[in-house]
């Protein structure tokens, strides 16, 4: 945009150099005629422009989709009121979302003419390459006078929230899980008079719902009402936990050990909450954070909300993470650790759950692989798996960078 207006006024100044040019070789008169001609222009110009900053009525509202997944398009719909005494001409208005996408993709829409208490619905998308949270914030409307030299600039606070997921993956095969007996861990449980089924959640109260069914304590957390629900005693729940080392995070961008464990773990909640799985998230960013088992679509958003987020800040190991939680995953459950191979010094402990019936779902990143590419990451692969498979007696699921992760699990269960 500014460099239009500058290529505009470099053309008006050869303009105003030629004809006086043309003055001195003829009639000093034809100069003056000029020079008054494009002073009455532009003081009609600005008073154009300025009638239309001050008596612009405009208010704006945008709708945007809150959620997508990376390099999804989003959708944003902005509505324009000229709630103003006189019609807008030449109105830019631009709006970008940033950090999410490249400030070169702002999003420039043209209006040439808007008549006084009207309104007008545009509708545009922009490609969210990054996972996170963002907040669209402001949109900017330029008036520019009719010849196009000079502009000013408003400013209108909208305030748009988007979340843009990781990517996820289709998982065809998993691992099997062991069923437990027993509720969530972390929240008392009791029979209802009459039934036989155990409670193993929670969910917003709705008209009918019996007054002895509210979880007094959520509803009190959430500052709404919350109502327990109870299912048959036989269920699968699982414990996903990682740890986003900031130390061990080789690679960069997308291609990045950090990256590869957000994508697996968000496909991995996605996919088990879908086969009805009560879930729980145990992970370290910059600090601890725990989501209490549920399932169900709100719990699935809430996961994938905190996986937009999250960034690989912890100064801890997984070690020292699973130790100091390791008491809390409850017996006759599921833990899936996504780790990184230096941390396979963990995995005789971790296999020490089995006592407890603790079923152990280890998802292991080649985090060489990010480092290196061709002969040599394959090298490192294969020495890999040699001294896994050699040190315990089980086959691991091993992911290196620019391999398919679905297939890393069809091709584990086609051993």
């Amino acid at each position: 945009m500014l460099k239009t207006l500058i290529k505009k006024w470099v053309f008006l100044l050869l303009i105003i150099i030629f004809n006086l040019i043309i003055a001195l070789r003829t009639s000093i008169g034809i100069f003056y005629l000029f020079f008054w001609f494009l002073i009455t222009t532009i003081a009609i110009s600005l008073l154009f422009i300025t009638l239309q900053y001050l008596g612009a009525g405009l208010n704006l509202s945008r709708k945007v989709v809150g959620k997508i997944e990376e390099d999804d398009f989003s959708e944003i719909e902005l509505l324009v009121n000229n709630e103003g005494f006189l019609p807008l001409f030449n109105v830019v208005l631009e709006d970008y979302l940033s950090p999410a996408i490249p400030e070169e993709r702002k999003k420039r829409v043209l209006l040439n003419y808007l008549g006084a208490q009207s309104s007008l619905n545009i509708k545009y998308s922009c490609q969210c390459p990054l996972r996170g949270k963002y907040i669209i914030d402001p949109l900017v409307v330029y008036f520019f006078d009719p010849l196009g030299l000079v502009f000013l600039k408003k400013t209108y606070t909208l305030n748009s929230e988007l979340y843009v997921y990781p990517k996820t993956f289709r998982i065809q095969k998993f691992p099997p899980l062991v069923k437990g007996v027993l509720p969530w861990f972390g929240i008392g449980t009791r029979r209802v008079s009459g039934d036989e089924d155990e409670f193993y959640g929670v969910r917003e109260y709705k008209d009918g719902d019996p007054i002895k069914k509210i979880h007094w304590f959520s509803s009190a957390r959430k500052n709404m009402l919350i109502v327990k629900e109870f299912q048959c005693q036989s269920f699968s729940r699982a414990t996903i936990m990682f740890n986003l080392e900031k130390a061990l995070n080789f690679g960069e961008g997308k291609e990045s050990v950090a990256e590869y464990s957000i994508k697996i773990a968000a496909s991995v909640a996605k996919y088990l909450m879908e086969k009805g799985v009560s879930l729980e998230i145990i992970a370290h960013t910059e600090q601890i954070a725990h989501l209490p088992f549920n399932r169900g679509a709100e719990h699935l958003e809430d996961t994938l909300r905190f996986l937009a987020v999250a960034q690989p800040e912890s100064q801890i190991s997984l070690a020292e993470m699973f130790q100091e939680f390791s008491r809390y995953i409850p017996d006759d459950s599921n833990l899936i650790v996504i780790m990184s191979d230096r941390d396979w010094e963990c995995l005789p402990v971790m296999l020490a759950l089995e006592k407890r019936n603790i079923c152990l779902i280890p998802l292991i990143l080649i985090s060489s692989t990010f480092l290196y590419s061709g002969d040599k990451q394959r090298e490192i692969v294969d020495y890999v798996k040699f001294k896994l498979s050699g040190a315990f007696n089980f086959n691991p699921i091993l992911f290196s960078r620019g391999e398919n992760p679905e297939e890393v699990f069809l091709k584990y269960h086609e051993r």
